[in-house]
Formats: structure tokens, sequence, C-alpha cells
């Protein structure tokens, strides 16, 4: 196994751990939201987490440049000079997908919870716009919104509606409420581990748009199989090549 072989196995197994590592951040506050009121776009903690920047940008986005990765290693399919080059044109793709995690994320630590930005958990109050983000550079990044309690209440929800979900799946939504410091601290969570997340993606993904380079100027190693010995006994045997060769 070449040097760039073994970078490249490092670069997919990481980029692995980070996309699932992603999804995984962007579905806790789906996942509360829906535990709490038994159905979905009710009482979000937040508009940029319908955006999906973990499961789209951090997630789907990244797995295809891990998969070739993976791939163009040692006695896998792809483990040749065109592998190499694909895993490194696929990592391009994966850079936008987390510099679009990356955004998002770095976007919803300026705004806040919804809760904190308008005052509401309602999804009526969010607009699903890029050209919101167009005035990133105009942010702060103060966290006020975490630091002071300025946040204002949320509404009642609709007991009858939310009581007839709940008698929907009486063993799958349990009867809790998530209140305003908590939504505060699950916000600031998921964006933070998803900004650092994307960032970490963008790094690996560079790393192996260099190491496929390199692979696929310097070639990779192959298993090639050696049937007879120097007796003429027909024997199964595999020794290495480059296939450069």
């Amino acid at each position: 196994m070449t040097c760039t072989e073994k970078w490249s196995s490092c670069n997919g197994l990481f980029l692995l751990g980070l996309a699932l590592l992603a999804i995984a951040f962007n579905l806790t506050p789906l996942v509360a939201d829906y535990v709490e009121d038994g159905r979905p776009f009710y009482n979000s903690i937040s508009c940029y987490e319908w955006w999906l920047p973990g499961l789209v940008g951090g997630g789907l986005l990244v797995l295809p440049a891990v998969s070739m990765t993976l791939a163009a290693r040692k006695n896998k399919s792809c483990n040749n000079r065109i592998g190499m080059l694909s895993s490194s044109l696929l990592c391009v793709v994966s850079i936008i997908g987390s510099a679009y995690c990356t955004l998002i994320s770095i976007y919803a630590l300026s705004k806040g919870p919804l809760i904190c930005e308008k005052g509401s958990n309602t999804l009526d109050h969010c607009d699903y716009t890029l050209g919101n983000l167009s005035n990133i550079q105009t942010l702060t990044f103060d966290l006020a919104w975490f630091l002071n309690d300025t946040c204002i209440p949320t509404s009642p929800a609709d007991d009858n509606v939310t009581a007839f979900f709940r008698d929907g799946l009486p063993n799958f939504v349990p009867d809790f409420e998530i209140d305003e410091r908590s939504q505060k601290i699950i916000h600031i969570t998921v964006f933070a581990g998803l900004a650092t997340v994307g960032l970490l993606q963008m790094i690996v993904a560079l790393s192996q748009i260099v190491s496929g380079f390199f692979g696929c100027i310097c070639g990779t190693s192959k298993f090639k199989k050696n049937r007879h010995n120097s007796s003429g006994n027909d024997n199964r045997g595999y020794k290495y090549y480059n296939d450069s060769d």
C-alpha cells in the first residue's frame, strides 16, 4: 500500500465520522420538536434546522466522496489512478456541502433560536431564501440571546391538537415541554457543532484532493495473482505491483 492510499484511507474514515456526526447534530432539534408536540413543523427551535445543513450539506453531499475515497484503497475496485482522481473531484462537492453547513450554522448562531429572534416558535416567521445570507458580514456574534434573558415567552400550544397527537402515539411521544433555557442550549450546541464539523470536513476534503492528485500521478498498489510457483504446481499466491508498471 502506498502512502497516498493510507492517506486516502484516513481521510475517508474521518469524513465518514464527520458526516455521521453532522447528521446526528441536525436530527437533534428535529427530534426534540417532534417529541415535544407529537408533530413536525410545530414549535420549532430554529428556522435553520429546516435548512438541513447537517443532513444535506454535511451529510448527503459528503457521502459520495467518502464512498469513493474508501474504495480507492488497497484491494478495492477503485484502487487505480482514475479512482484516486475521482475521489478528489467528489471532494469538491463535499467542500460545497460543508461550506453550506458552516455558513448556515454561523448564521443561525448569530440570530439565536426562533423564540429569541421572533418571539414565537412557529415557522410562519421563517423566510427560506438564500438572500437572507447576503448580509452575513453585518451580523454580530456577541451571543447576547444566550447570555441574557431577553427572549419573549412562547405562546401556549393548542392543547386539543397536541392531546390528539399524543393520544395517537402514546408510546412514542412523552409528555414534556422544552423550556426557553433548554432551547437556547440545544440551539447553540447543535449549530456550534455543525459549524465545527463543516470546517473540519473542508480541511479533510482539501487533504483528500491533494492525496488523490498525487495518487493519480504516482499510481497505486494492487494485488496481482501468481498462480504457478517455481515447481510448476498450481498454487495461488499474491504479490503487490504498482499500476504504473
